[in-house]
């Protein structure tokens, strides 16, 4: 074999090598793209799928935070509703005291128990009633009760309060749930 052939030979043969290791590169650049692009995919996947969690979570958030306030609100226009309710019911007690008239009374003081009263307080209009009723006992008027009386013993041991307003205290745990089931009932 001649020079030029052995060099034509080691020509060919490193170009037949550079050729198989371009390919060989080539076919690992490919791959390494194909790889590449595949773990970017992967990661897109990954950035969505932490985007779709956050964005439930601040939707959560955001909803629950809507609706704590949502319920304050709520709250707080039923704690006025209730107010409101007592002062309107506080103030149909004068109405309740002139429609019952001496009947109330009289019922009222019908439901004390026997002891020597010393005195009664009464709403001003009532005084006459009181005096009438309780020969001998210091009746008071008094602007702030609406109905009813209220009496102490002469001693002063013992009292019972039995106004209107008295009673609207008492039974006005009562009176309010159901009053507002009602108000809800009415709701759309």
């Amino acid at each position: 074999m001649g020079q030029r052939e052995l060099l034509e030979t080691l020509r060919r043969e490193g170009d037949e090598q550079a050729a198989a290791l371009r390919q060989a590169a080539g076919q690992q650049s490919q791959q390494l793209r194909d790889e590449a692009r595949e773990k970017l995919r992967e990661l897109k996947s990954e950035q969505e799928e932490r985007r779709k969690q956050l964005c439930l979570a601040c939707r959560r958030d955001v909803l629950a935070e809507a609706q704590r306030e949502a319920a304050l609100v709520r709250l707080r226009k039923e704690h006025d509703l209730a107010l409101r309710l007592r002062q309107r019911a506080a103030a149909g007690l004068e109405g309740l005291r002139r429609g019952g008239g001496d009947t109330l009374f009289d019922r009222l003081a019908a439901e004390l128990p026997r002891e020597a009263w010393g005195a009664v307080r009464v709403n001003p209009l009532d005084a006459t009633l009181a005096v009438s009723r309780f020969p001998g006992v210091a009746v008071q008027a008094d602007d702030t009760v609406r109905g009813g009386l209220a009496v102490v013993t002469a001693d002063g041991d013992f009292s019972v309060v039995n106004t209107l307003e008295a009673r609207l205290e008492r039974s006005w745990p009562e009176l309010l749930p159901r009053i507002m089931a009602e108000v809800r009932g009415r709701r759309p």
